[in-house]
């Protein structure tokens, strides 16, 4: 009698396990052929949102095929109703759970390309997105809570009550939080801006997400700095009020010099740099100051202006070549010793 109830039960389980496995990849192998089909379609009528569409489905429909599989089995299956009951919701659960993601990824993707192609003022973060996101998704966890029948008066209260244990473990993740959204309403740094810190780590923002601000420097490498480190820093920000950026270079010229002639060749060359490099601002007419007399001649700065931070050291880097070259065409000297 044990034995065939045992067999019954396998019987019973077998059968609908091995056909929500058929199903599922059977399942996995449509999914494959129609995301395929659907990128080279789209592609082929080029619409430009090919990315956007395959790229937020592509993860939901790995759970719509589990659960579309787990329908099939549990339609054929002879399990008894309690069983059947636990089997909807798990799939309730998934179908809810994978509609969220669908709807989040697809919110924070037309967010991130509308923000991208206006003048909105809010900038395209790491944290702004995830924020979205993640408030798109707690609704979706509200739902499967009520799908369970799951109270959430009293899953808020044990929040409330463990929320300070809570805020003290996870202190510096929650200052570096808080900080980056400072920042963000502030508007005193956004992405794409070029700044220096006081404690010397200067380059563009690429993101501020919400443990970190990712700097790319000018050698090109990212130097990850904590938001509450950035927040309390003193900053240089030479994006604001205006990208473009006036900057200075010292030469020394020498006590036997004419430097009327020193000053004329010296504008030609700043001009000439001015309109030939890439990053100078050719509308702008560069100034030459002499200011101080030293031990080793006459000093004086040479003033350029860049169309961003970044690009100064392209211009200060051509402009004293140019220079040096001009000045032994023209038989100007330079004092022997050098400044410095």
């Amino acid at each position: 009698m044990l034995t065939m109830n045992i067999k019954t039960i396998l019987n019973i389980l077998l059968t609908p396990a091995f056909v929500s496995a058929v199903a599922i990849i059977i399942m996995f192998i449509l999914r494959g052929i129609s995301i395929s089909l659907l990128r080279r379609w789209m592609r082929k009528t080029g619409t430009k949102a090919h990315d956007l569409v395959v790229g937020t489905l592509k993860v939901p429909s790995i759970y719509w095929c589990v659960a579309i599989g787990l329908y099939i089995g549990i339609e054929i299956s002879d399990l008894p109703k309690k069983y059947i009951f636990y089997v909807d919701k798990t799939i309730y659960i998934i179908l809810i759970f994978s509609i969220t993601l669908v709807v989040a990824n697809l919110f924070v993707r037309i967010f991130e390309n509308y923000i991208q192609k206006s003048n909105i003022t809010v900038p395209a973060t790491g944290i702004v997105f995830g924020v979205f996101k993640g408030t798109i998704i707690v609704a979706g966890m509200l739902i499967i809570f009520s799908v369970l029948g799951i109270s959430i008066t009293p899953l808020i209260t044990a929040l409330g009550v463990g929320g300070l244990a809570v805020a003290l473990a996870l202190k510096d993740t929650l200052s570096n939080l808080f900080a980056g959204l400072h920042m963000i309403a502030s508007k005193e740094v956004r992405p794409g801006d070029y700044v220096k810190l006081d404690s010397g780590e200067e380059g563009a923002i690429k993101d501020i997400t919400w443990r970190s601000t990712s700097i790319s420097s000018p050698a090109n490498n990212i130097i990850i700095v904590p938001n509450a480190k950035v927040a309390s820093a003193t900053i240089t920000n030479f994006a604001v009020p205006d990208r473009e950026v006036t900057f200075s270079i010292q030469v020394n010229a020498a006590y036997a010099g004419n430097l009327d002639k020193i000053e004329r060749v010296t504008l030609e060359v700043a001009k000439r740099i001015m309109n030939e490099i890439p990053g100078g601002v050719p509308e702008y007419s560069p100034t030459v100051g002499f200011n101080a007399f030293i031990d080793t001649g006459i000093l004086f700065s040479v003033s350029l202006k860049a169309r961003e931070w970044n690009a100064h050291y392209l211009l200060k880097h051509e402009f004293i070549k140019a220079l040096h070259k001009k000045y032994a065409e023209d038989d100007i000297s330079f004092p022997v010793k050098p400044v410095g």
